[in-house]
């Protein structure tokens, strides 16, 4: 079995569900890795990956070709500031709050920002976790708190823009950390692009 008909049979499949509206074909991805059919099936709303995976499970008893199935879905990041040059619009990165461990409660040397994810009609809340050292980074470096939310911004729609197997998702890990090192990379580029 080929990988075009292996869409062709999940486009069918997603067509007679109704889901069809929900189907981000442009982001779904069929390929055949030396007679090993790899498919990654892209949901335009969270509130649907259930159906999604329902059919990804029928179609991958169907075919044996089929042995790696990723069904996630698309989220954008909505907040502040100017919209990201793909998909992602960020429309709300809020205030930090102090981090706690979760285990003993005792506070950690970081920051937690807020983030609120949008994928159709579903919303995630994650947390990104920026360290006390890269922290001093970003005022070192002249970052205003409106600077480093877009940061986050930024950070965040990164992430969701890797697909395949190793794409985040932002359900099963509702949490990133900006780390010192990461802070440094950060600024060197924006100071590079300047």
């Amino acid at each position: 079995m080929e990988a075009v008909d292996v869409e062709s049979k999940f486009e069918e499949k997603i067509r007679q569900a109704g889901l069809l509206p929900f189907f981000s074909a442009n982001e779904s991805h069929f390929l055949d890795l030396g007679g090993d059919l790899f498919v990654e099936i892209v949901a335009r709303d969270g509130t649907k990956l259930s159906e999604f995976r329902r059919i990804a499970e029928e179609v991958k008893a169907e075919n044996p070709g089929v042995n790696n199935v990723v069904v996630r879905a698309h989220w954008e990041v909505e907040g502040v500031g100017d919209p990201l040059p793909v998909k992602w619009e960020v429309e709300r990165v809020g205030d930090p709050v102090p981090a706690y461990d979760m285990k003993t409660g005792t506070p950690r040397m970081a920051a937690l920002y807020p983030v609120v994810l949008k994928s159709g009609t579903d919303t995630q809340r994650i947390w990104v976790e920026v360290t006390t050292l890269a922290s001093w980074v970003f005022e070192e470096h002249g970052f205003d708190s409106g600077a480093v939310k877009r940061v986050i911004r930024d950070f965040v729609g990164n992430r969701l823009k890797v697909g395949g197997g190793s794409y985040w998702d932002p359900i099963r890990f509702p949490q990133l950390e900006i780390s010192g090192d990461a802070a440094e990379y950060i600024v060197s580029k924006r100071s590079a692009k300047q």
